[in-house]
């Protein structure tokens, strides 16, 4: 009997435990397409449901971007955090789960618990199971059979969610990748360290590369040359900061054509705040930046067409009292660029007797829609009266809300000519009566003449006669006929008479007349030849006399000019030629040397080459002074220009034993000029120093060059203490061929005198104080640079 209950007994634990494992083979069906969480939850509560525990605590390692989860179930009489009592397993076990035992007692608040472990996949790789309790009997074979065959279930649900995630993930990604590649730009990624992973297909289509080949910095080189250095500096300012940006390069298309494209990055970052990934896309812009360009160009040339023309846009939407005025309307107007435009700002400039027309004309434009067009005056605020002609257009549909465009042009000078006009018309009548000019009017289809009256009396014909060409011809000298006969032929077939001379017979006296005749080309397609005739006799007697002598004189200014140019010339190539010697010397005397001195040799020559070129640019820019030639005329520093004159002569001024001191402005005095010139002006004045100096004391050779700002000028100074100007003719001193030196040529003065007026300055030379002479020069600022600046600033 006893034997029957055992069997029994084991027969009713059979059956409960395999009633246990169907109910964790059952739960595989209830986890189909949940996810991690839901997996555990139900797990943890069918166990905790068949086992008799304290705790059970579930953990699934991290995968892939699955983060790590933690769960667990507890008794009532003892609730402990999942993540607590991890760590007091991981303390007690090790942090290599794989490598906890199977069975083993934890002790815990006084108590001990037996654990139950069961790694879930192979080693553990997805995660634990444990089961803990506090009864000694746990864990009986039923209870591992049970957490055993939940563990097993456990890992294929985990591992089967893991991989329908994962496919999920793919199958997103291939849709995105899809929906990128379609996008109309150019989509990548890079790496935290700016290392590019992805391009779209529209990206790697333009470059006609592989991805295998753009990865990486290999893209970078289809980067336009220009742009290259530049996206990288400012990409690594991006990637220093982490903050997004822009910026705009030319990439090189798969057909060698560079195209402009705007790139845009934009990081990604993490929970840690770092960044984790950047995204950007190049957006094609080239049409864009023509377009822009374009517009630029065009709004250029209207700028400058309004300029020229002095024509300012006008905008005007009077139910809002919007006005918009370009600049040269802004100038037109005689307000300052950028002040807000208003109706009464125009009426405030408007003259007084010309107001109430105007008030009246922009009442009708406001109210009506009226469109205007009227010239009025207006008074500037110096007082200065102009002229302006205003027209505006309504463009707007709703008559109720007009809307204008318009210009208004400045037509002071017209109005000013208009003027001149008419008084020239009073003026011409006398004037013809005074200067013995006449008129005549010729009508080429029908050969009717008109004279007028003063006309008439150098042809010695009667008021009121009626003219033709055979009374005409009986006037005309007959040697002078044919060449009257061609003119008059020329006009006939269309042409314009050119200014001629003819002479005339009358009352037995010889008459020189000029002949000026013009073509007018009527509406009906007539022509008519409107003319003058003067009596040039007196004159032309005084011009036979006046031209012989100009000949004469013409002669005589070549031969001085001549003369001039050469001893000029003479003068000035003087120093280069004595260098080139020199140099020539000294590297003869190197390259003689035993061994010779090659390196010395060279640099002397290169020396040499330098003076040559110098005195062939004195010879050139002195020919063009001497026959008006046009200058090398731009923008340059003159204390730069003067260093570079100091520089020549730094051996010269060693070897004299003088001391020079350069005290040249603190702000660069910007001229405009011809550099070899002004620096030939200074180099004469340099050399007039150095050889005033000539005999006296070496300790008291000293030359000082100085710049200043005066005004609106920059004045130029050599001082020295040489023999000074006591002796000497101040006011004759720059004139041409005077000169104080024993063997000077009265040259170097003169040339730097016409060199400086070319430029708009002065020249001048004035005792020392302290002994010598100081020679000065002073030229305009370009464009007034610096003048807005204090002096004592741009001179310190």
């Amino acid at each position: 009997m006893p034997d029957m209950i055992v069997v029994a007994s084991e027969n009713d634990r059979l059956r409960r435990c395999m009633n246990d494992i169907l109910s964790i083979t059952a739960l595989p069906a209830t986890w189909a397409g949940g996810d991690v969480d839901g997996i555990a939850g139900t797990l943890l509560d069918a166990l905790r449901a068949i086992l008799d525990v304290d705790f059970l605590l579930l953990r699934v390692d991290r995968h892939g971007d699955q983060p790590e989860m933690l769960m667990g179930r507890f008794s009532d009489t003892d609730v402990r955090a999942p993540s607590t009592l991890l760590a007091n397993l991981l303390a007690a076990f090790g942090t290599s789960v794989g490598d906890w035992p199977h069975h083993a007692e934890f002790e815990r608040g006084g108590s001990t618990f037996r654990l139950l472990t069961e790694k879930l996949g192979i080693q553990g790789k997805i995660g634990v199971l444990v089961a803990g309790s506090s009864l000694p009997s746990f864990p009986s074979e039923q209870d591992r059979i049970v957490v055993h065959v939940a563990a097993s279930q456990a890992a294929i649900a985990v591992a089967e969610a893991f991989r329908v995630r994962e496919d999920t993930r793919a199958a997103a990604a291939r849709e995105l990748n899809k929906v990128v590649d379609a996008i109309p730009v150019m989509a990548w990624s890079t790496l935290p360290d700016g290392r590019a992973d992805f391009f779209n297909a529209h990206f790697l289509t333009y470059l006609g590369i592989t991805t295998e080949q753009a990865a990486g910095w290999g893209w970078a080189a289809a980067l336009h040359p220009e742009d290259s250095g530049r996206l990288q500096s400012v990409w690594t300012r991006l990637l220093a900061s982490g903050a997004p940006g822009e910026t705009e390069a030319r990439l090189r298309r798969w057909d060698g054509q560079y195209r402009w494209f705007l790139f845009r990055a934009n990081p990604v970052h993490g929970e840690d705040g770092s960044v984790v990934r950047w995204y950007g896309t190049n957006t094609d812009i080239d049409d864009r930046r023509r377009v822009e360009e374009e517009l630029r160009r065009s709004a250029a040339l209207m700028t400058q067409a309004q300029r020229l023309t002095v024509t300012g846009s006008v905008w005007w939407r009077p139910a809002t009292g919007e006005i918009y005025w370009s600049d040269e309307a802004y100038r037109v107007a005689g307000q300052a660029v950028g002040t807000s435009p208003t109706v009464e700002m125009m009426f405030d400039r408007c003259h007084p007797e010309d107001l109430s027309i105007v008030r009246d004309l922009i009442s009708n434009a406001m109210n009506y829609g009226q469109n205007v067009d009227l010239e009025h005056r207006l008074i500037m605020s110096d007082g200065a009266i102009k002229y302006v002609h205003v027209v505006l257009q309504n463009i707007g549909a709703d008559p109720a809300n007009p809307e204008f465009i318009g210009a208004v042009a400045d037509i002071t000078e017209r109005k000013i000519a208009e003027e001149n006009l008419r008084r020239s018309d009073v003026l011409l009548s006398e004037g013809q009566r005074i200067s013995r000019t006449g008129t005549f009017s010729w009508k080429v289809e029908t050969d009717e003449i008109t004279f007028s009256d003063e006309l008439n009396r150098i042809f010695g014909f009667e008021p009121g006669k009626v003219v033709d060409f055979d009374g005409i011809g009986q006037r005309v000298y007959e040697e002078d006929l044919p060449l009257l006969a061609a003119q008059m032929a020329e006009v006939r077939q269309g042409g314009d008479n050119p200014d001629y001379e003819i002479r005339l017979f009358v009352d037995g006296q010889v008459k020189h007349v000029r002949v000026v005749g013009r073509i007018i080309r009527h509406l009906d397609g007539s022509n008519e030849c409107i003319g003058a005739v003067q009596d040039v006799s007196a004159q032309r007697i005084a011009e036979l006399a006046r031209d012989k002598l100009r000949s004469e004189l013409a002669q005589l200014a070549r031969v001085m000019s001549l003369s001039t140019m050469a001893a000029s010339i003479a003068h000035e190539v003087n120093q280069p030629l004595s260098g080139i010697i020199m140099n020539a010397s000294a590297s003869l005397r190197m390259l003689s040397g035993s061994p010779p001195n090659i390196d010395g040799a060279v640099e002397t020559a290169k020396r040499t080459i330098r003076d040559g070129n110098r005195a062939s640019d004195v010879i050139t820019r002195l020919r063009n002074l001497f026959k008006r030639g046009v200058a090398t005329v731009e923008q340059l520093d003159l204390n730069e220009a003067i260093r570079e004159v100091l520089g020549l002569l730094a051996n010269d001024l060693q070897r004299g034993r003088i001391t020079l001191t350069a005290e040249l402005s603190a702000a660069p005095p910007l001229i405009m000029g011809d550099r070899v010139q002004l620096q030939q002006v200074i180099m004469n004045l340099l050399r007039n120093s150095t050889d005033a100096m000539t005999d006296i004391d070496p300790l008291q050779r000293k030359i000082l060059v100085r710049t200043a700002f005066e005004h609106r000028e920059i004045k130029v100074a050599v001082e020295d203490q040489g023999v000074g100007l006591a002796l000497v003719d101040i006011e004759r001193l720059f004139d041409a061929f005077h000169t104080t030196k024993p063997n000077g040529m009265g040259i170097g003065l003169s040339v730097s005198r016409s060199i400086i007026e070319a430029h708009g300055g002065r020249i001048w030379a004035e005792a020392n104080p302290s002994g010598g002479a100081i020679f000065s020069f002073s030229l305009p600022i370009y464009g007034g640079a610096g003048s807005e600046r204090p002096l004592s600033e741009l001179n310190s």
